[in-house]
């Protein structure tokens, strides 16, 4: 039955690899391959088979191919595997590496001419990430943990071991902190201040160490800007719609000091309603080295995936893994600014839960912090309210994966769009 001779060099090793882990059963611990690594699917479904069963032996393989062809191949298909001569057990990480090496020329292969027939910016993105991808794969996987132990040993005598990044509300800083590798979600009703929060800590940990992206899929450039340098300068927000007429000399004065500093800032803002992940990808990727990265997104469901879906509630997962690979890969803090659902407002205590995030619970699994937003006066409306005196913005931090949950009460001033600890 050995017929090596009629192989090519991808169906010999696929099969080799196959044929040793189920002649010496003790190398299956060592069978690293994923089934989606074979090139025939067949080959893919019995390595998969090899890997979850131990006692699997050839006899079986024979049997479930008589009942399962469609699957795991006919007899003469098995047969190739079963009685294929191999005379010793050495090599075999060397057989899955050729496996492996032909796993990944295919799938350049289909990723450049996936490009070549649609040269778009998605297409391009997506060779890159694609490759990328395929670098990083390794069968060789010793154990981490004496390096890992290292690591934290070293940590115990250095200062700043973890970079961690205040959003400079005092408040808000005794519950949560910004770090590498995050995602988190600032949620609230429409008009509820997520926005503004998302700004004033943008503002805050802005400096010549961290970059900060803020994507914004829904408002202009224009006036986001106008919101930042209302904040800076202290000058009414309603002053910016018509400036000539509204603002004083006094005022002109501090909105063009305010010009000036945020000139300089580490700020980036980008207004596009078709921002992707391959997008905030693509930003991250240009974060200067040495820099620390923090990226907003205003919002969340207003993204759109890489990939088609005819599910929202899909495409929003999808979008959420992404985001968590990116803070990953890149060693950035994302922050994703969401949507609440009407569920607050059929309740007598109309403070936001965590199961009020719209569309998806992956969103909720994936985040590392949770961060509500609320305000009593959203739902009092008392006209005779002072703006000028602010609101008790609560932002209640309902998820926090490396730390304490609970309320920081702040106060926020819609006319500036400031936000202080309370």
């Amino acid at each position: 039955m050995n017929e090596i001779a009629n192989f090519t060099d991808v169906e010999y090793f696929e099969k080799t690899v196959l044929a040793k882990a189920l002649l010496f059963p003790e190398l299956r611990k060592q069978l690293r391959l994923l089934p989606e690594y074979f090139d025939d699917n067949r080959h893919g479904a019995i390595a998969n088979k090899l890997q979850s069963d131990l006692a699997f032996d050839k006899h079986q393989l024979i049997s479930e191919a008589v009942k399962l062809p469609e699957v795991y191949g006919n007899y003469d298909f098995v047969s190739q595997i079963a009685f294929l001569d191999i005379p010793t057990d050495k090599g075999f990480i060397g057989d899955q590496e050729q496996v492996l090496k032909h796993y990944k020329h295919r799938e350049i292969a289909k990723t450049m001419d996936a490009y070549t027939q649609d040269p778009s910016f998605d297409n391009s993105m997506a060779m890159r990430n694609k490759i990328d991808h395929l670098e990083q794969i390794d069968l060789e996987q010793g154990d981490k943990k004496l390096d890992t132990l290292a690591q934290v040993f070293d940590s115990l005598y250095e200062e700043n071991a973890t970079t961690i990044i205040k959003t400079g509300i005092d408040a808000v800083d005794n519950l949560i902190s910004f770090e590498p590798a995050q995602v988190n979600i600032i949620a609230g009703r429409p008009s509820m201040g997520k926005t503004a929060l998302a700004l004033q800590m943008a503002l805050n940990v802005a400096d010549e160490t961290t970059q900060v992206i803020f994507f914004s899929l829904e408002t202009s450039e224009i006036k986001l800007t106008h919101r930042i340098l209302s904040n800076m300068s202290g000058v009414h927000l309603e002053k910016f719609k018509q400036p000539s007429k509204s603002m004083t000399n006094e005022d002109i004065d501090k909105v063009i000091a305010a010009i000036e500093i945020y000139h300089g800032a580490n700020i980036k803002i980008i207004d596009d309603a078709r921002v992707s992940p391959n997008h905030i990808r693509a930003e991250a990727n240009n974060i200067p080295e040495g820099m620390n990265g923090v990226i907003f997104i205003d919002y969340l469901t207003l993204m759109k995936s890489d990939n088609k879906h005819h599910d929202k509630r899909q495409e929003v997962e999808e979008i959420s893994r992404e985001l968590k690979i990116i803070a990953k890969e890149q060693n950035v803090t994302i922050n994703a600014l969401s949507q609440l659902s009407r569920g607050p407002e059929s309740r007598q205590d109309k403070r936001p839960l965590m199961s009020d995030l719209r569309e998806s619970g992956q969103v909720e699994q994936d985040a590392d912090i949770v961060a509500l937003c609320y305000r009593d006066d959203y739902y009092l409306r008392d006209e005779e309210e002072n703006p000028s005196e602010g609101s008790q913005l609560e932002v209640i931090i309902s998820k926090n994966k490396d730390g304490a949950t609970g309320t920081a009460l702040t106060q926020f001033f819609k006319t500036t769009q400031r936000i202080f600890t309370g």
